[in-house]
């Protein structure tokens, strides 16, 4: 081999073995109190978006549903009666019950099922109406504009917790945490019994969940931790760049991949 394709060679192993070493780092995963996640819980306004309580009747709402029933009417049909079948039966339809409106981030979301169980977000831009992705819901997002859901599954669920931003009226999955040994179906409740919501952010870049370890068989807390690091590359890339080895996805225009 010749030193120069030697060299070549040399170079894109050890530029590999960063990239990897690079990604494994990007979580940090802890698993905590219940006291410590609760105190978490109580300041679940200061770093997390929340939905308005009211949404004004208004051309940009009109328009956001009208084109969320077209949507609906171009879905395969067998598809289409069963998520009508679910709309029916909790007696709502195309109207501002399923509308999630975050003004800070110039967002309306259409909440629509998928099944009995899973649920997806059809994102729209709140002064244009314009669509811009679907993704899995729920969601929460943190203040500085940091989005993660749960892909649904039909059974035997893991932990599959997907992360995007919004750059412009493109949304980009730059990251994604999956593990076998917890259970990610508890995240599509919105709180447990004692109240607490199941997921949420806190410090803006840590997420905080409950959730079922299998390997004990039991309820935990965990506290998942983006490092800054990864963060500050993110604030400061154009839509292009690359997080990882691969690039950013951009998920606009494209559905939900459905359940794995």
């Amino acid at each position: 081999m010749k030193p120069v394709y030697r060299i070549f060679w040399i170079m894109l192993i050890v530029i590999a073995s960063a990239a990897v070493a690079s990604a494994q780092a990007v979580f940090s995963v802890e698993q905590i109190s219940y006291v410590e996640y609760a105190n978490a819980e109580k300041e679940f306004s200061c770093y997390n978006v929340i939905p308005t309580d009211s949404i004004a009747d208004n051309e940009i709402v009109s328009m956001v549903l009208k084109e969320s029933q077209a949507k609906f009417e171009r879905i395969d049909s067998v598809i289409r009666q069963e998520i009508y079948y679910v709309i029916e039966a909790d007696g709502v339809g195309f109207n501002k019950q399923r509308l999630l409106y975050l003004p800070e981030l110039k967002l309306y979301g259409f909440v629509i099922p998928d099944s009995p169980h899973d649920d997806s977000i059809w994102w729209f831009d709140s002064e244009s109406g314009k669509y811009i992705c679907s993704a899995a819901y729920p969601t929460v997002i943190n203040a500085n504009g940091m989005y993660v859901s749960q892909i649904g599954y039909d059974c035997d669920w893991p932990l599959d917790l997907r992360f995007f931003r919004r750059e412009g009226n493109d949304f980009y999955e730059f990251e994604s945490y999956k593990s076998t040994q917890y259970n990610g179906e508890p995240l599509y409740c919105q709180a447990e019994e004692s109240g607490l919501r199941t997921i949420f952010w806190h410090d803006n870049n840590t997420l905080y969940l409950k959730t079922i370890d299998h390997n004990r068989q039991e309820s935990v807390y965990l506290k998942i931790k983006v490092q800054q690091s990864v963060r500050d590359m993110l604030e400061n890339m154009m839509p292009n760049d690359a997080v990882r080895p691969a690039p950013k996805k951009s998920i606009r225009n494209q559905e939900k991949g459905g359940k794995r």
